[in-house]
């Protein structure tokens, strides 16, 4: 049975040479997997507020709850790209995003491609 790949993304900081995406690093098994569970907790999370403000009557008290934990797993998330990316040097670019692939650990630079100029003959 094929896996389909889950990616992870975070805003980076340096322009690349190349706009795109492009392989930046590896992280190991025991990473990967730190990541993914911060992943699938956040999903789940997000998730659950849809839930939460879909009910009638809403349970304030739980969802104050849930949204204390997101914020938790958001900053872990975001705490674990910061470390990552400093000690492995990863290349960031200022409107990028790294992505990781959780088949294989792969950390991924993208950037949003810049629009052509089109000159405009009056």
């Amino acid at each position: 049975m094929k896996t389909s790949k889950t990616i992870e993304i975070v805003p980076s900081a340096v322009m690349p040479a190349k706009p795109g995406k492009m392989r930046v690093g590896q992280v190991n098994a025991e990473e990967r997997d730190e990541m993914k569970a911060l992943f699938e907790r956040k999903n789940a999370l997000v998730e659950l507020i849809k839930t939460l403000a879909d009910a009638a009557p809403m349970n304030e008290t739980l969802y104050e709850k849930v949204i204390a934990d997101l914020g938790k797993v958001t900053t872990r998330s975001s705490q674990w790209w910061a470390s990552m990316s400093r000690n492995n040097q990863w290349e960031s670019a200022p409107d990028g995003s790294w992505e990781i692939d959780f088949d294989d650990g792969s950390i991924y630079l993208t950037s949003p491609e810049r629009p052509k100029s089109r000159k405009h003959n009056p």
